[in-house]
């Protein structure tokens, strides 16, 4: 195996990635990005270079190669044989079918350094990979692991469909639409019970769907849990990216309202929903589905988000770019978001406000027989007034459920300030929440 000799010490690394489709070379860069920030990544094409002899105008200064798209034996055997004549080939980290696996010996005696499932594939895996072949030691890559997967088994576009996903098997489905596969999982190794989603919406064949996912994920696993559910691990099953997130026993607010909330707690929770939309926010991003079975509670009693399928870019439409249907739950949808609509990040604010209201009241106050009724009413009826017992609240419910945005506060740390009035402490001043830092408005 050849010595990687680094730019300089501490340099970044820098990993060329050669893969024929730009949605699948989209996916491996962000899942990349997200555990390894500073490297610098080269995007390449394959077909759009010309791939003859040992002058290849790409990977020349790379510390690692990442080459996928190998679909046959010849395929494989012709990219490492290309990529080995050339001075100071760095180790190749070869993304392989499985049906290639059986051949994984001669695969690494035609100068692979490391083997990965292409369609198989997690972030943690690949990270790992690249770390130890960087590592500078020729022991390094006789310790990677060998990889153990977990048969993931649904039912899509009625057709039932089973997938290997690395390192994780499938205990139970949570939920199931054209949008995505939840499933409750454990870990192979530690048990630890987590919670897989696969984005069957986003296939990575698709480029503008696989660059939608790599948004999302680039910016919500970077936040570490802060306010949103813990991204864990992430990667390529079959034709979709997944993620692999934390599982929250805690349960969600729908749980806690079935319970019964006293008015102190819920404008506790809507405290914390703000802080929460303070970093959804600083991203560019609208949550467009806040409802209280997106919203979970951990042990400490803060709050994380979940369910970031449909979250939207500021500034941008929410709909679905295939039937230009508007995406949401219409219960909790702003007037903005149900006309189809530019939206930011005051929709959410409305969102939040439907469910204070009903975790204040135990109803909804917009309902209808179906969603263009109660579309309707978001667009068209006033707020309905709280119970006298909790009417200092209305000012806070009117603003938040105006139907003009410009009328609603101006984003969550203003909602913030207009709660602090209303916070009941404890006895140390404490309400169980992480407030954003001085530049919360980033």
């Amino acid at each position: 195996m050849n010595s990687v000799v680094r730019a300089g010490v501490g340099a970044p690394l820098r990993i060329s990635v050669i893969v024929g489709s730009i949605g699948y070379r989209r996916v491996l860069a962000s899942l990349i990005r997200s555990s390894l920030p500073q490297a610098k990544i080269e995007d390449v094409d394959p077909y759009s270079q010309t791939m003859r002899g040992s002058g290849l105008a790409f990977g020349g200064v790379a510390d690692v190669i990442v080459l996928g798209g190998i679909g046959t034996e010849a395929e494989a055997l012709s990219g490492l044989q290309r990529l080995r004549a050339r001075d100071a080939c760095p180790p190749i980290i070869l993304l392989i079918s499985h049906e290639l696996a059986p051949l994984s010996e001669r695969l690494y005696e035609a100068g692979a350094s490391a083997l990965l499932l292409k369609d198989a594939l997690s972030r943690n895996a690949l990270v790992s990979t690249i770390n130890a072949l960087t590592a500078g030691t020729p022991e390094a890559t006789s310790a990677l692991p060998a990889r153990q997967y977990g048969q993931f088994t649904f039912i899509a576009d009625g057709e039932r469909t089973a997938l290997a996903i690395d390192g994780y098997k499938s205990l139970a489905t949570l939920s199931a639409n054209p949008l995505a596969q939840v499933l409750f999982a454990e870990s192979i190794e530690t048990k630890m019970r987590v919670v897989v989603k696969l984005w069957l919406s986003t296939p990575h064949h698709n480029g503008g769907d696989a660059q939608n996912f790599c948004e999302r994920f680039g910016y919500f696993s970077s936040l570490n849990g802060r306010n949103v559910v813990r991204y864990l691990d992430a990667g390529i099953a079959g034709s979709w990216p997944y993620v692999v997130l934390e599982y929250l026993s805690a349960g969600d607010l729908r749980r806690r309202m079935a319970a019964g909330l006293s008015i102190d707690a819920a404008v506790q929770v809507l405290y914390k929903i703000a802080v929460a939309l303070v970093d959804v926010h600083a991203g560019g991003f609208a949550h467009m589905d806040l409802k209280p079975e997106n919203i979970f509670f951990r042990a400490e009693e803060s709050i994380a988000l979940i369910d970031f399928n449909i979250s939207t870019r500021i500034g941008q439409v929410n709909r679905d770019p295939i039937s230009g249907d508007v995406m949401g739950s219409p219960f909790y949808m702003s007037p903005e978001q149900g006309r189809g609509q530019p939206i930011d990040g005051r929709s959410d604010l409305y969102s939040a406000g439907i469910v204070f209201y009903e975790m204040l009241t135990g109803v909804r106050p917009f309902e209808g027989e179906n969603s263009a009724q109660v579309i309707f009413k978001h667009l068209h009826e006033e707020v309905p007034l709280l119970p006298k017992r909790m009417r200092q609240l209305q000012p806070i419910v009117d603003r938040l459920l105006n139907k003009n945005p410009d009328e609603r506060f101006t984003g969550a740390v203003e909602l913030m300030a207009a709660l602090q009035p209303y916070l009941k402490m404890d006895g140390d001043n404490h309400i169980g929440v992480t407030d954003p830092s001085s530049d919360a408005t980033r």
